[in-house]
């Protein structure tokens, strides 16, 4: 009816979003993960569905989030002008494009609106279907709030209504800022896929080599539908010398790649050390990092012995919640200070150990000068590193980001986990930086 008839691969999503439960009658999916690569029809797809949804029945709600008011207006405005040019124009009554209250209204009273990805603008409105799209560019923090806001009012909707209300998590894969979507599609993934989701993932293999425009044509689900092999190969010479940018646009693979490594592999390598266990025979202290958006906590240790300083990777958690009884345990059962910075996404836990063990001391500006002192001390012999392998992916990852001549870890900026790394840094810093301890005067 809009004039875009589906293509193979919209046909499949969309007979598979739209099973029905036999129990209820409606839809059995309430949430829909969709990841594809760049041309190949996800927004015509986006505005069938939603027309489709809207015809369903009175005074339905459906919603098109995108990353910003902008994008998801531009959406709109082409979305009417195609439905105005369609059949079904006659079932619109009403079009509004002032700022801030776009709608179509539909002869049954539906509307289809955009929205902009904020934290308060799902909040209160009623939705039978919402479109999140580019989901890549919201933190986990970010995506965690659009959810909590529009979630409550979407799951009343069935018993109101009698059709079961629809999330649908629309991107292409993005970075490693992405850490909302990288976080959904991980766990999908890997097998956490909640009953009531389904999830369709488009892209190259993670072995395919995405210069190779045969795998391109392959995998991609419109190649040869929207577009040709020639044209695709018009698209490779436009991305220039960008081979990510090409491999995450065409072939859907996530970009995580560190332009800059602040520790080179060969030194990496000719820096590592065997382990050695705690002991209370020698200076040591622990350091503390926290991942962005407080995913994962990281502890590390170093020992100052005779020849070098070694530092090795005690334990790595998922959030930052036992960490507080887990990095105490170590800093009482050892008698050791703790190096951790007091800002940024550790300051929570920070806060919450403050007052309960011994820091080091460690200003803001001191900071800044953690990363090159490490740095300097692996260059010269001074530090040495256990192996480990989240450490060494953690040093193989992180990037780092520059204030004035001083630098120090980016965490958004970098391509994985950087807590490992940041607190073998700052433990590194905390075993030179041992604070003093008053010893009573005997007469």
């Amino acid at each position: 009816m809009l004039g875009t008839p589906l293509l193979p691969w919209q046909r499949y999503v969309v007979d598979v979003a739209t099973e029905i439960d036999e129990t209820t009658g409606s839809f059995h999916y309430d949430h829909v993960v969709l990841s594809t690569p760049r041309q190949c029809g996800k927004s015509a797809l986006v505005d069938v569905n939603g027309t489709c949804n809207a015809s369903l029945g009175p005074g339905r709600r459906i919603v098109y989030a995108a990353q910003t008011g902008k994008d998801a207006e531009d959406h709109f405005k082409a979305y009417t002008d195609m439905l105005g040019k369609s059949r079904l124009r006659q079932k619109v009554s009403r079009c509004r494009f002032s700022n801030g209250n776009m709608s179509a209204t539909f002869a049954n009273g539906s509307t289809i609106a955009p929205m902009a990805m904020t934290k308060v603008a799902g909040h209160g409105r009623q939705m039978d279907l919402i479109t999140i799209d580019e989901a890549f560019s919201l933190t986990k923090e970010a995506g965690d709030t659009i959810n909590d806001a529009i979630l409550p009012t979407m799951n009343t909707r069935l018993k109101r209504t009698g059709i079961t209300a629809q999330r649908w998590t629309t991107s292409t894969e993005g970075d490693s800022t992405s850490t909302y979507f990288n976080d959904l599609l991980d766990g999908l993934r890997a097998g956490d896929v909640p009953e009531r989701t389904c999830w369709f993932d488009f892209g190259i293999p993670a072995d395919a080599d995405p210069e190779d425009l045969d795998e391109i044509m392959r995998w991609h689900p419109a190649a040869g539908y929207l577009w040709y092999r020639p044209q695709l190969a018009d698209f490779r010479a436009s991305f220039e010398d960008n081979v990510r940018g090409f491999a995450r646009a065409f072939g859907n693979r996530r970009d995580m790649g560190v332009s800059e490594r602040i520790i080179s592999e060969d030194l990496w390598e000719t820096t590592w050390c065997e382990s050695s266990a705690p002991t209370h025979d020698v200076p040591l202290a622990f350091g503390v990092a926290v991942d962005v958006d407080a995913t994962g906590t990281a502890i590390a240790v170093a020992l100052d012995v005779c020849d070098a300083i070694r530092v090795q990777l005690v334990a790595t958690l998922d959030g930052t919640g036992s960490a507080v009884d887990e990095v105490i345990r170590l800093a009482e059962t050892y008698k050791a200070p703790v190096c951790m910075d007091a800002k940024g996404p550790a300051a929570d836990l920070h806060d919450r150990l403050d007052g309960r063990l011994e820091w080091c001391d460690l200003s803001s500006s001191d900071y800044l000068a953690v990363g090159q002192a490490f740095v300097s001390g692996l260059e010269t012999g001074r530090i040495r590193h256990a192996a480990d392998p989240d450490l060494d992916a953690s040093c193989a990852n992180s990037a780092r980001t520059w204030t004035g001549d001083a630098w120090r870890i980016t965490r958004r900026g970098s391509a994985g986990h950087t807590a490992p790394l940041e607190a073998a840094m700052l433990a590194a810093w905390g075993v030179t930086h041992i604070p003093k301890r008053a010893v009573p005067f005997v007469l």
